[in-house]
């Protein structure tokens, strides 16, 4: 990575200008008019959020050397934005997704994360996301007003629905939920759609133990092994007790794998959309401290939000692979290993503005590489 301090342009000129570029050339609709103008917004938008790590409509619109008139004409463009009937995931954030999707089934496998989380403005928003590089990435969400809790089941058969539309053809799906999400329904909704799953149950769900029904929760796997597994045991499908080593409470699950540590494995990953959650929320974009109320509006923030997390993530898995002389910059170079991309990513867009304009410029003009 080669620049210089003293002819490279300001940090939020250049960001804004790469992320509009980029921005335009994923649209499915032609950039031009009225739609041209509503990607200016959102690019200012995930720009100033990079920046600022909010979520705020303050946060939202700031921008470098403006006066307080236009500092309240940037969040009344913000406001409009989200409130807008034209700004929803299909026309600004599936185009991408598609593109990602697409590139990381190229390995042959994408694994999916569902869970629900309170976010702004007394909603809770359902979230699906795709593991990669060892971390969740949102792909969908649907938000409702609520304090955090269970979803109905038809929300979550409606975010299948939402993916299943961008999921790229030829490739296998792998499906992970917590207890929430083993209903009967969606179950029979990810075998519909050739999906396999790994869907965490309640210690009171009942199976087929050779012919007599029993609770899953009173199992336990014999001496020298962590699991027990039933086949067929649950509406045709596979049921897992698993008691892994310094696991207090066992791990009970539904699974259509055929093989029950396989099954294990997998559902390991699930709890990557906590750190997820987390990233958008308190140590990342303070999603939760956002004052907007209305759920149309928490659906749309979620669009700037996701894109600010993902550009940062990205940022953050090249910088990974720059020179420790170049790190040192703005991170301490015993720490860059154990240090999560976004974080890093952070770091250098507040202590080495330079450094980090240079790495976006160079994902966005080849965005759709890294995903490979």
């Amino acid at each position: 990575c080669v620049f210089d301090a003293k002819t490279s342009p300001p940090m939020g000129k250049s960001l804004y200008k790469d992320m509009l570029s980029m921005l335009t050339k994923a649209s499915t609709i032609k950039p031009t008019g009225n739609h041209l103008r509503r990607l200016n917004v959102l690019a200012g938008m995930i720009c100033s959020s990079m920046g600022t790590k909010s979520s705020s409509l303050e946060g939202l619109s700031d921008k470098e050397s403006k006066t307080a008139k236009q500092s309240e004409s940037h969040v009344k463009q913000s406001k409009r934005w989200l409130s807008s009937k034209w700004t929803d995931w299909e026309t600004f954030f599936a185009p991408f997704a598609t593109k990602m999707l697409l590139g990381l089934s190229k390995k042959g496998e994408l694994v999916l994360v569902i869970d629900g989380s309170q976010t702004a403005g007394d909603c809770v928003t359902l979230m699906l996301s795709v593991i990669w590089h060892g971390y969740a990435i949102p792909l969908a969400w649907l938000t409702k007003k609520g304090e955090k809790g269970h979803f109905p089941e038809e929300m979550h058969l409606d975010l299948v629905a939402v993916v299943e539309k961008i999921i790229p053809v030829d490739c296998r799906i792998v499906f992970l939920g917590d207890g929430e999400f083993d209903g009967l329904k969606l179950r029979q909704c990810c075998k519909k759609l050739k999906w396999e799953f790994v869907l965490r149950t309640s210690v009171d769900r009942k199976v087929d133990c050779g012919g007599e029904v029993a609770h899953l929760g009173s199992l336990s796997p014999p001496p020298g092994s962590e699991t027990v597994f039933l086949k067929d045991a649950c509406d045709g499908d596979n049921a897992i007790y698993w008691l892994g080593k310094g696991y207090e409470n066992p791990v009970l699950l539904l699974t259509n794998m055929d093989l029950g540590e396989m099954a294990c494995d997998y559902y390991r990953r699930r709890f990557k959309i906590e750190t997820l959650f987390k990233q958008l929320k308190s140590a990342g974009f303070g999603l939760h401290r956002s004052k907007i109320k209305s759920c149309t509006r928490v659906k749309n923030l979620i669009i700037v939000i996701a894109f600010a997390f993902i550009f940062t993530f990205c940022m953050g898995v090249l910088l990974k692979n720059e020179p420790q002389e170049m790190i040192s910059k703005f991170a301490r170079k015993d720490r860059v290993d154990s240090m999560r991309p976004i974080t890093l990513a952070q770091k250098c867009i507040s202590k080495a503005q330079n450094i980090a304009k240079i790495i976006f410029s160079n994902f966005s003009k080849s965005w759709e590489v890294i995903f490979t």
